[in-house]
Protein backbone atom coordinates (compact mmCIF):
# COMPACT_ATOMS: atom_id res chain seq x y z
CA UNK A 1 0.00 0.00 0.00
CA UNK A 2 1.20 3.24 -0.94
CA UNK A 3 -0.90 5.70 1.23
CA UNK A 4 0.70 6.71 3.96
CA UNK A 5 0.05 6.57 7.60
CA UNK A 6 -0.64 3.63 8.28
CA UNK A 7 2.26 0.77 9.25
CA UNK A 8 -0.21 -1.59 6.87
CA UNK A 9 -0.13 -4.44 9.54
CA UNK A 10 -3.55 -6.10 11.34
CA UNK A 11 -3.33 -9.23 13.41
CA UNK A 12 -6.23 -11.05 12.88
CA UNK A 13 -6.26 -13.48 15.78
CA UNK A 14 -8.58 -16.69 15.62
CA UNK A 15 -8.57 -17.52 18.97
CA UNK A 16 -10.16 -21.05 18.73
CA UNK A 17 -7.40 -21.93 17.16
CA UNK A 18 -5.01 -20.26 18.57
CA UNK A 19 -3.40 -18.76 15.48
CA UNK A 20 -2.32 -15.26 13.94
CA UNK A 21 -2.19 -13.59 10.62
CA UNK A 22 -0.83 -10.52 9.79
CA UNK A 23 -2.78 -8.89 6.73
CA UNK A 24 -1.91 -5.56 4.82
CA UNK A 25 -4.96 -3.29 4.89
CA UNK A 26 -6.74 -2.67 1.44
CA UNK A 27 -5.71 0.44 0.15
CA UNK A 28 -9.35 0.92 -1.07
CA UNK A 29 -10.48 0.47 2.51
CA UNK A 30 -7.69 2.81 3.60
CA UNK A 31 -9.13 5.40 1.47
CA UNK A 32 -12.63 5.33 2.13
CA UNK A 33 -12.72 4.07 5.56
CA UNK A 34 -10.37 6.32 6.87
CA UNK A 35 -8.85 5.15 10.81
CA UNK A 36 -9.43 3.27 12.95
CA UNK A 37 -13.65 3.92 13.88
CA UNK A 38 -13.70 3.68 10.11
CA UNK A 39 -11.94 0.37 9.20
CA UNK A 40 -13.20 -1.26 12.66
CA UNK A 41 -16.91 -0.73 11.26
CA UNK A 42 -15.81 -1.75 7.74
CA UNK A 43 -14.78 -5.16 9.55
CA UNK A 44 -17.52 -5.63 11.64
CA UNK A 45 -20.21 -4.79 8.83
CA UNK A 46 -18.55 -7.62 6.67
CA UNK A 47 -18.38 -9.60 9.21
CA UNK A 48 -22.44 -9.71 8.99
CA UNK A 49 -24.81 -7.80 10.82
CA UNK A 50 -27.13 -11.09 11.90
CA UNK A 51 -24.01 -12.30 14.13
CA UNK A 52 -25.06 -12.68 17.69
CA UNK A 53 -22.74 -10.25 19.51
CA UNK A 54 -21.81 -12.51 22.18
CA UNK A 55 -21.06 -15.56 20.10
CA UNK A 56 -17.03 -16.71 18.41
CA UNK A 57 -18.23 -15.46 15.52
CA UNK A 58 -18.25 -11.75 16.57
CA UNK A 59 -15.04 -9.85 15.90
CA UNK A 60 -13.90 -7.38 18.14
CA UNK A 61 -11.56 -4.72 16.56
CA UNK A 62 -8.70 -2.30 18.76
CA UNK A 63 -8.25 0.02 16.04
CA UNK A 64 -5.71 3.06 14.79
CA UNK A 65 -6.08 5.84 12.55
CA UNK A 66 -2.97 7.21 10.28
CA UNK A 67 -1.81 10.17 12.58
CA UNK A 68 -1.94 7.53 15.41
CA UNK A 69 1.85 7.48 17.18
CA UNK A 70 2.79 10.66 15.78
CA UNK A 71 3.59 13.86 16.45
CA UNK A 72 -0.26 15.21 16.02
CA UNK A 73 -1.42 16.88 18.89
CA UNK A 74 -4.51 14.86 20.36
CA UNK A 75 -4.13 11.77 18.33
CA UNK A 76 -3.73 9.35 20.89
CA UNK A 77 -6.95 7.75 20.70
CA UNK A 78 -7.80 4.11 20.11
CA UNK A 79 -10.77 2.59 18.95
CA UNK A 80 -12.58 -0.62 19.79
CA UNK A 81 -15.05 -1.83 17.45
CA UNK A 82 -17.11 -4.80 17.67
CA UNK A 83 -21.12 -5.75 17.32
CA UNK A 84 -23.00 -4.61 21.02
CA UNK A 85 -24.47 -7.09 23.09
CA UNK A 86 -26.49 -4.35 24.58
CA UNK A 87 -27.94 -2.43 21.62
CA UNK A 88 -27.40 -5.03 18.82
CA UNK A 89 -25.53 -3.01 16.65
CA UNK A 90 -22.09 -1.95 15.60
CA UNK A 91 -20.14 0.03 18.36
CA UNK A 92 -17.21 2.16 18.83
CA UNK A 93 -15.93 2.84 21.50
CA UNK A 94 -12.70 5.43 21.83
CA UNK A 95 -9.69 5.84 25.02
CA UNK A 96 -7.20 7.62 25.60
CA UNK A 97 -3.99 7.28 27.25
CA UNK A 98 -0.62 5.58 25.49
CA UNK A 99 -2.22 2.20 24.70
CA UNK A 100 -2.92 3.09 20.88
CA UNK A 101 0.21 5.00 20.15
CA UNK A 102 2.60 2.23 21.44
CA UNK A 103 0.35 -0.37 19.56
CA UNK A 104 1.74 1.73 16.67
CA UNK A 105 5.46 1.46 17.87
CA UNK A 106 4.82 -2.04 17.93
CA UNK A 107 4.28 -1.67 14.37
CA UNK A 108 0.33 -2.76 13.79
CA UNK A 109 -2.38 -0.70 12.65
CA UNK A 110 -5.35 -2.92 14.66
CA UNK A 111 -6.21 -6.25 16.04
CA UNK A 112 -9.02 -8.40 15.22
CA UNK A 113 -10.21 -11.14 17.32
CA UNK A 114 -12.45 -14.09 16.49
CA UNK A 115 -13.57 -17.49 17.95
CA UNK A 116 -13.18 -18.12 21.34
CA UNK A 117 -10.41 -19.44 23.47
CA UNK A 118 -10.33 -22.92 25.21
CA UNK A 119 -8.67 -20.92 28.46
CA UNK A 120 -8.68 -17.24 29.66
CA UNK A 121 -6.08 -16.20 27.31
CA UNK A 122 -3.86 -12.67 26.75
CA UNK A 123 -1.95 -11.02 24.09
CA UNK A 124 1.61 -10.00 24.65
CA UNK A 125 3.30 -7.82 22.48
CA UNK A 126 6.61 -7.06 22.26
CA UNK A 127 9.92 -6.59 20.64
CA UNK A 128 8.42 -7.96 17.47
CA UNK A 129 6.50 -10.68 18.97
CA UNK A 130 2.80 -11.62 19.11
CA UNK A 131 2.00 -14.27 21.66
CA UNK A 132 -1.01 -15.80 23.03
CA UNK A 133 -0.63 -16.72 26.46
CA UNK A 134 -2.64 -17.97 29.72
CA UNK A 135 -4.70 -15.63 31.73
CA UNK A 136 -5.90 -17.64 34.12
CA UNK A 137 -3.66 -16.62 37.04
CA UNK A 138 -5.87 -12.93 36.14
CA UNK A 139 -9.00 -14.43 35.51
CA UNK A 140 -11.58 -12.85 38.09
CA UNK A 141 -9.23 -10.07 39.23
CA UNK A 142 -10.17 -6.69 39.02
CA UNK A 143 -8.80 -4.10 36.48
CA UNK A 144 -6.49 -3.13 39.04
CA UNK A 145 -4.95 -5.80 40.76
CA UNK A 146 -4.84 -7.03 37.12
CA UNK A 147 -2.93 -4.25 35.47
CA UNK A 148 -0.22 -3.77 38.55
CA UNK A 149 0.35 -7.95 38.05
CA UNK A 150 1.13 -7.70 34.10
CA UNK A 151 3.42 -4.57 35.81
CA UNK A 152 5.32 -6.75 38.25
CA UNK A 153 5.70 -9.25 35.71
CA UNK A 154 7.17 -6.99 32.18
CA UNK A 155 7.92 -3.70 34.11
CA UNK A 156 6.62 -0.28 34.10
CA UNK A 157 8.43 1.33 31.81
CA UNK A 158 6.80 1.68 28.20
CA UNK A 159 4.17 -0.62 29.02
CA UNK A 160 0.33 -0.62 28.56
CA UNK A 161 -2.02 -3.25 29.75
CA UNK A 162 -5.50 -3.16 28.26
CA UNK A 163 -8.19 -5.30 30.13
CA UNK A 164 -11.15 -6.32 30.94
CA UNK A 165 -12.51 -6.59 35.05
CA UNK A 166 -15.52 -8.91 36.06
CA UNK A 167 -17.92 -7.40 35.01
CA UNK A 168 -16.35 -8.38 31.19
CA UNK A 169 -15.93 -11.89 32.32
CA UNK A 170 -19.26 -11.91 33.34
CA UNK A 171 -20.29 -10.41 30.61
CA UNK A 172 -21.90 -7.33 31.99
CA UNK A 173 -23.91 -6.07 28.62
CA UNK A 174 -22.11 -2.40 29.17
CA UNK A 175 -18.74 -3.81 30.46
CA UNK A 176 -15.98 -2.08 28.97
CA UNK A 177 -12.22 -2.11 28.26
CA UNK A 178 -9.92 -0.41 30.48
CA UNK A 179 -5.98 0.61 30.01
CA UNK A 180 -3.76 2.37 32.65
CA UNK A 181 -6.25 1.77 35.24
CA UNK A 182 -8.80 4.75 34.36
CA UNK A 183 -8.96 4.95 30.65
CA UNK A 184 -12.06 3.45 29.12
CA UNK A 185 -13.38 2.13 26.27
CA UNK A 186 -16.89 2.47 28.04
CA UNK A 187 -20.61 2.44 26.15
CA UNK A 188 -21.47 -0.75 24.40
CA UNK A 189 -20.49 -3.67 26.28
CA UNK A 190 -17.03 -4.23 24.03
CA UNK A 191 -15.76 -5.83 27.58
CA UNK A 192 -18.27 -8.03 27.64
CA UNK A 193 -17.50 -9.28 23.89
CA UNK A 194 -13.90 -9.70 25.38
CA UNK A 195 -15.04 -11.79 28.34
CA UNK A 196 -17.18 -14.27 25.65
CA UNK A 197 -13.76 -14.99 23.95
CA UNK A 198 -12.39 -15.77 27.18
CA UNK A 199 -9.80 -12.27 26.33
CA UNK A 200 -8.33 -10.76 29.51
CA UNK A 201 -5.99 -8.45 28.47
CA UNK A 202 -3.76 -6.83 25.38
CA UNK A 203 -0.28 -5.95 26.99
CA UNK A 204 2.00 -3.91 24.88
CA UNK A 205 5.76 -3.22 25.73
CA UNK A 206 7.34 -0.83 23.18
CA UNK A 207 9.88 2.30 22.99
CA UNK A 208 8.59 5.27 21.74
CA UNK A 209 9.53 5.32 17.95
CA UNK A 210 7.28 8.88 16.93
CA UNK A 211 5.90 8.09 13.56
CA UNK A 212 7.62 10.88 11.09
CA UNK A 213 5.67 12.39 8.55
CA UNK A 214 7.44 12.21 4.97
CA UNK A 215 7.03 15.84 4.05
CA UNK A 216 7.96 17.49 6.38
CA UNK A 217 8.01 20.89 4.54
CA UNK A 218 4.47 20.43 4.26
CA UNK A 219 3.84 19.24 7.83
CA UNK A 220 4.58 21.31 9.75
CA UNK A 221 2.56 24.45 8.77
CA UNK A 222 0.05 22.04 8.87
CA UNK A 223 1.25 20.89 12.58
CA UNK A 224 1.96 24.76 13.59
CA UNK A 225 -1.84 25.90 12.36
CA UNK A 226 -3.50 23.20 14.37
CA UNK A 227 -1.58 23.66 17.39
CA UNK A 228 -2.21 27.10 17.34
CA UNK A 229 -6.16 26.61 17.32
CA UNK A 230 -5.23 24.46 20.40
CA UNK A 231 -3.50 27.13 22.39
CA UNK A 232 -5.92 30.10 22.00
CA UNK A 233 -6.29 31.69 25.01
CA UNK A 234 -10.23 32.09 23.91
CA UNK A 235 -10.88 28.38 23.60
CA UNK A 236 -10.97 25.77 26.26
CA UNK A 237 -8.40 23.84 24.92
CA UNK A 238 -5.99 26.38 25.74
CA UNK A 239 -3.62 24.25 28.07
CA UNK A 240 -4.06 25.68 32.24
CA UNK A 241 -6.42 28.25 30.92
CA UNK A 242 -9.48 27.24 28.92
CA UNK A 243 -12.19 25.66 30.78
CA UNK A 244 -11.66 22.15 29.45
CA UNK A 245 -7.43 21.75 30.67
CA UNK A 246 -8.24 23.26 33.89
CA UNK A 247 -11.43 21.90 35.20
CA UNK A 248 -11.41 18.87 32.82
CA UNK A 249 -14.51 17.67 31.08
CA UNK A 250 -17.13 18.58 34.34
CA UNK A 251 -16.58 21.62 33.82
CA UNK A 252 -20.19 20.98 31.76
CA UNK A 253 -21.74 20.36 35.16
CA UNK A 254 -22.46 23.96 36.00
CA UNK A 255 -23.43 24.86 32.41
CA UNK A 256 -25.84 22.19 32.06
CA UNK A 257 -27.25 23.17 35.24
CA UNK A 258 -27.60 26.32 34.50
CA UNK A 259 -29.62 25.72 31.24
CA UNK A 260 -31.75 23.80 32.70
CA UNK A 261 -30.24 20.43 30.98
CA UNK A 262 -28.89 18.26 33.53
CA UNK A 263 -31.42 14.95 33.62
CA UNK A 264 -31.57 14.22 37.73
CA UNK A 265 -32.76 11.81 40.06
CA UNK A 266 -33.55 9.35 36.76
CA UNK A 267 -34.14 12.07 34.33
CA UNK A 268 -37.43 12.83 36.15
CA UNK A 269 -36.41 16.50 36.42
CA UNK A 270 -33.83 18.68 34.51
CA UNK A 271 -31.96 20.37 36.79
CA UNK A 272 -29.85 19.73 40.32
CA UNK A 273 -30.53 23.04 41.73
CA UNK A 274 -27.44 24.17 44.15
CA UNK A 275 -26.81 20.74 44.37
CA UNK A 276 -25.21 20.67 41.08
CA UNK A 277 -21.82 23.09 41.81
CA UNK A 278 -20.50 20.40 44.63
CA UNK A 279 -19.88 17.60 42.43
CA UNK A 280 -18.86 20.05 39.29
CA UNK A 281 -15.65 20.97 37.81
CA UNK A 282 -14.74 23.65 39.94
CA UNK A 283 -15.78 21.77 42.87
CA UNK A 284 -13.19 19.05 42.09
CA UNK A 285 -10.54 21.69 41.67
CA UNK A 286 -10.92 23.34 44.52
CA UNK A 287 -10.96 20.68 46.60
CA UNK A 288 -9.96 17.13 45.59
CA UNK A 289 -7.66 17.65 42.59
CA UNK A 290 -3.98 16.31 43.13
CA UNK A 291 -2.74 16.02 39.77
CA UNK A 292 -3.15 17.08 35.84
CA UNK A 293 -1.85 13.73 33.72
CA UNK A 294 -1.84 13.88 29.49
CA UNK A 295 -2.45 11.56 26.92
CA UNK A 296 0.14 10.87 24.02
CA UNK A 297 0.59 14.30 22.06
CA UNK A 298 -2.06 16.38 24.13
CA UNK A 299 -1.49 19.33 25.67
CA UNK A 300 -4.51 20.26 26.58
CA UNK A 301 -4.47 17.33 29.67
CA UNK A 302 -8.64 17.39 30.40
CA UNK A 303 -7.76 14.23 32.67
CA UNK A 304 -8.18 15.16 36.02
CA UNK A 305 -6.62 12.82 39.40
CA UNK A 306 -8.08 13.52 42.28
CA UNK A 307 -7.67 12.41 46.00
CA UNK A 308 -10.37 11.33 49.09
CA UNK A 309 -8.47 13.06 51.85
CA UNK A 310 -11.39 12.68 54.89
CA UNK A 311 -14.42 10.32 55.05
CA UNK A 312 -15.30 6.52 54.79
CA UNK A 313 -12.72 6.48 51.09
CA UNK A 314 -9.96 8.65 52.32
CA UNK A 315 -7.00 7.70 50.27
CA UNK A 316 -8.92 6.70 47.33
CA UNK A 317 -6.56 8.51 44.03
CA UNK A 318 -8.07 7.80 40.60
CA UNK A 319 -8.51 9.55 37.24
CA UNK A 320 -10.87 10.91 36.80
CA UNK A 321 -14.68 13.01 37.99
CA UNK A 322 -15.07 13.15 34.09
CA UNK A 323 -18.84 15.31 33.58
CA UNK A 324 -20.97 12.29 31.78
CA UNK A 325 -20.18 9.80 35.09
CA UNK A 326 -20.34 12.44 37.47
CA UNK A 327 -23.92 13.43 36.08
CA UNK A 328 -24.76 9.82 35.89
CA UNK A 329 -23.70 8.62 39.65
CA UNK A 330 -24.32 12.06 40.80
CA UNK A 331 -26.93 14.34 39.73
CA UNK A 332 -28.74 11.30 38.21
CA UNK A 333 -28.66 9.09 41.03
CA UNK A 334 -29.18 11.68 43.37
CA UNK A 335 -25.80 12.09 45.08
CA UNK A 336 -24.57 15.24 45.27
CA UNK A 337 -21.59 13.96 47.69
CA UNK A 338 -18.26 14.17 45.05
CA UNK A 339 -16.18 12.05 47.09
CA UNK A 340 -18.53 9.08 46.39
CA UNK A 341 -18.71 10.10 42.66
CA UNK A 342 -15.33 9.52 42.54
CA UNK A 343 -15.56 6.00 44.72
CA UNK A 344 -18.01 4.91 41.71
CA UNK A 345 -16.12 5.92 38.89
CA UNK A 346 -13.13 4.17 40.50
CA UNK A 347 -15.34 1.12 40.97
CA UNK A 348 -16.80 1.00 37.51
CA UNK A 349 -13.41 1.04 36.06
CA UNK A 350 -11.97 -1.34 38.92
CA UNK A 351 -15.12 -4.06 37.74
CA UNK A 352 -14.65 -3.07 34.11
CA UNK A 353 -17.80 -1.28 33.50
CA UNK A 354 -19.23 1.68 31.82
CA UNK A 355 -19.23 4.47 34.53
CA UNK A 356 -22.05 6.53 32.48
CA UNK A 357 -23.81 3.55 32.08
CA UNK A 358 -24.05 2.11 35.23
CA UNK A 359 -26.30 5.09 36.52
CA UNK A 360 -29.12 4.51 34.90
CA UNK A 361 -29.90 0.90 35.88
CA UNK A 362 -29.27 2.31 40.00
CA UNK A 363 -31.45 5.43 38.87
CA UNK A 364 -34.05 3.16 37.77
CA UNK A 365 -33.78 1.02 41.06
CA UNK A 366 -34.31 4.25 42.79
CA UNK A 367 -37.18 5.57 41.28
CA UNK A 368 -38.99 1.90 41.56
CA UNK A 369 -37.65 2.46 45.44
CA UNK A 370 -39.24 5.83 45.96
CA UNK A 371 -42.85 4.64 43.80
CA UNK A 372 -42.99 1.14 45.52
CA UNK A 373 -42.50 -1.01 42.17
CA UNK A 374 -39.60 -3.07 43.87
CA UNK A 375 -42.07 -6.02 45.11
CA UNK A 376 -39.19 -7.93 47.40
CA UNK A 377 -35.98 -6.54 45.36
CA UNK A 378 -35.17 -4.31 48.36
CA UNK A 379 -35.12 -0.57 48.16
CA UNK A 380 -32.66 1.95 47.28
CA UNK A 381 -32.71 6.00 48.06
CA UNK A 382 -31.46 8.40 46.53
CA UNK A 383 -27.76 9.42 46.69
CA UNK A 384 -27.15 5.82 49.08
CA UNK A 385 -23.57 5.41 49.40
CA UNK A 386 -23.82 1.89 51.04
CA UNK A 387 -26.87 1.10 48.39
CA UNK A 388 -25.14 2.55 45.10
CA UNK A 389 -21.61 1.22 46.08
CA UNK A 390 -23.06 -2.50 47.00
CA UNK A 391 -25.02 -2.19 43.91
CA UNK A 392 -21.92 -1.83 41.55
CA UNK A 393 -20.57 -5.02 43.10
CA UNK A 394 -23.88 -7.12 42.59
CA UNK A 395 -23.70 -6.05 38.64
CA UNK A 396 -20.20 -6.63 38.19
CA UNK A 397 -20.84 -10.20 40.00
CA UNK A 398 -24.27 -10.59 38.55
CA UNK A 399 -25.45 -10.93 42.16
CA UNK A 400 -29.23 -11.30 42.90
CA UNK A 401 -31.04 -7.78 41.67
CA UNK A 402 -27.33 -6.82 40.01
CA UNK A 403 -27.92 -10.03 37.41
CA UNK A 404 -31.13 -7.96 35.81
CA UNK A 405 -29.34 -4.96 36.18
CA UNK A 406 -26.21 -6.24 34.35
CA UNK A 407 -28.42 -6.47 30.83
CA UNK A 408 -28.74 -2.66 30.91
CA UNK A 409 -31.41 0.01 31.78
CA UNK A 410 -34.39 -0.87 29.73
CA UNK A 411 -34.20 -4.84 31.48
CA UNK A 412 -34.06 -3.43 34.76
CA UNK A 413 -37.37 -1.16 34.18
CA UNK A 414 -39.16 -3.80 32.66
CA UNK A 415 -38.57 -6.04 35.53
CA UNK A 416 -40.04 -3.72 37.55
CA UNK A 417 -43.11 -3.44 35.54
CA UNK A 418 -43.18 -0.09 34.56
CA UNK A 419 -40.85 0.24 31.51
CA UNK A 420 -41.54 3.92 31.45
CA UNK A 421 -38.68 4.40 33.77
CA UNK A 422 -35.94 3.96 31.23
CA UNK A 423 -37.57 6.93 29.65
CA UNK A 424 -37.87 10.83 31.24
CA UNK A 425 -41.14 12.57 30.71
CA UNK A 426 -40.95 15.61 32.77
CA UNK A 427 -38.91 18.74 32.23
CA UNK A 428 -38.32 22.19 34.14
CA UNK A 429 -39.51 25.16 31.86
CA UNK A 430 -37.85 23.13 28.59
CA UNK A 431 -39.13 20.09 26.44
CA UNK A 432 -36.98 17.71 27.06
CA UNK A 433 -36.91 14.06 26.28
CA UNK A 434 -33.80 11.96 26.87
CA UNK A 435 -33.57 7.75 26.75
CA UNK A 436 -32.01 6.41 30.07
CA UNK A 437 -30.06 3.96 27.80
Amino acid sequence: MELGGYANKVAWVDLSAGKVDFKPIAEDDARKYIGGRGLGVKYVFDNGPKVDPLSPDNILCFMNGPLTGSEANMSGRMAIVTKSPLTGTVTDSHHGGWSAARLRWSGYDGLVFKGKAAKPTYVYIHDGQFELLDASEVWGKGVHDTVKHFKNKYGEKDLTVITIGQAGENQVKFACWVNENDRASGRGGTGAVGGSKNLKAIVIKAEKAIVKASDRDAWKPAHDRALKNIMAEENITSPRKGGLSVYGTNVLMNITNSIGALPTKNSQVTSYGENAEKISGEYINANLLVDNPTCHACPVACKKEVEVKDGPYKGLRMESVEYEPAWSVGANCGNNDARLVAKMIDLSNDFGFDAIEIGHPISIWMEASEKGYTNGDGKIAWGDADGMTNAAAMIAKREGLGNVMADGAEATAKHFGHPELAMTVKGQGIPLTIRAA
